[in-house]
């Protein structure tokens, strides 16, 4: 089956796969091939793809919220934000949370821009956790 991740930014991956697990908002669905067509919500986590049978996971990709399609032997995931985990470069990212951390920790607790941070720390933390 085809399989396509995208986000806003960026197309994150597009290639063939036996096998795929979504982070679903209902728990985790698993694709296989012939899959009945669906339209799911997905919620921050993981995005396992295994290119030539199920168990054996090729690539694994962090998604921050979305929806899938699947349909006609295809998975289409629309991602807020998506990344190989395979591509992360963990020194940067703790990095980056350190620096979020930070300015988290000089702002006042009634401050909109917490919300902002804490959405980057929680990114950061996905990315830095598999």
């Amino acid at each position: 089956m085809h399989v396509r991740i995208v986000c806003p930014e960026h197309s994150a991956y597009e290639g063939e796969a036996a096998f795929v697990a979504l982070p679903s908002t209902d728990g985790e669905l698993g694709i296989l091939p012939r899959h009945a067509s669906e339209i799911c919500t997905i919620k921050s986590g993981y995005v396992r793809v295994c290119d030539q049978r199920m168990g054996e996971v090729s690539r694994t990709f962090a998604v921050d919220g979305g929806y899938a399609q699947i349909a006609d032997d295809e998975v289409i995931v629309l991602a807020e934000r998506a990344e190989d985990l395979a591509s992360i470069n963990k020194d940067e990212v703790q990095a980056q949370l350190q620096g979020f951390e930070e300015q988290l920790s000089i702002l006042s607790e009634d401050d909109a821009r917490r919300a902002y941070l804490y959405n980057e720390i929680a990114w950061c933390k996905l990315l830095l956790s598999q």
